[in-house]
C-alpha cells in the first residue's frame, strides 16, 4: 500500500509541476506578433510585381530586396529552431524566391511573411540538422 500511495503522490506532483510551467510561443496569447519589414516587401502582390519587373525589364533592385528579406528570416530560423544547422538544404537562394514566386503566383492576396511561413513549413522535414 506504501509504494501505491508514493505513485500516487509522484504522478500528483509530476502533474501539479507541468500544470505550473509555461510553454513559450513566439507570439502574443491571441497568436499576433509584429512583421519587421519595409513597404516594399510585405506582400505576395509585391513580390509577384518585382518578379515580373526584373523579367520584363530587367530590372532587379525589388526583386534582390525580397532575396535579402528571405535569407534573413531563414538564417533567424536556422538559429532558433530546433535541431536545425541549414533549413535550406544546400538550396541556394534562387531556388527559394523560385519556389516563393510559384507560392506568390498561386495566393496573390497573402503576406510575404505567410509565403515564407509556407517556405518553412515545406523546408523544415527535409533540412539538415548537422553541418556537413
Amino acid at each position: 500500500m506504501a509504494i501505491v500511495r508514493r505513485i500516487y503522490i509522484g504522478v500528483l506532483t509530476v502533474m501539479l509541476c507541468l500544470s505550473l510551467v509555461k510553454v513559450s510561443h513566439g507570439a502574443d496569447v491571441n497568436g499576433n506578433y509584429r512583421v519587421m519589414t519595409t513597404d516594399l516587401v510585405q506582400s505576395c502582390a509585391a513580390l509577384n510585381a518585382a518578379a515580373n519587373l526584373a523579367q520584363v525589364e530587367d530590372s532587379w533592385g525589388p526583386l534582390y530586396g525580397f532575396s535579402l528579406y528571405t535569407m534573413g528570416y531563414i538564417t533567424a530560423v536556422n538559429r532558433l529552431a530546433f535541431d536545425t544547422y541549414d533549413l535550406a538544404a544546400g538550396k541556394n537562394p534562387k531556388n527559394l524566391l523560385l519556389w516563393l514566386e510559384r507560392y506568390c503566383d498561386a495566393h496573390p492576396g497573402k503576406t510575404f511573411d505567410e509565403a515564407l511561413h509556407e517556405l518553412v513549413k515545406e523546408l523544415y522535414p527535409k533540412r539538415f540538422a548537422y553541418p556537413g
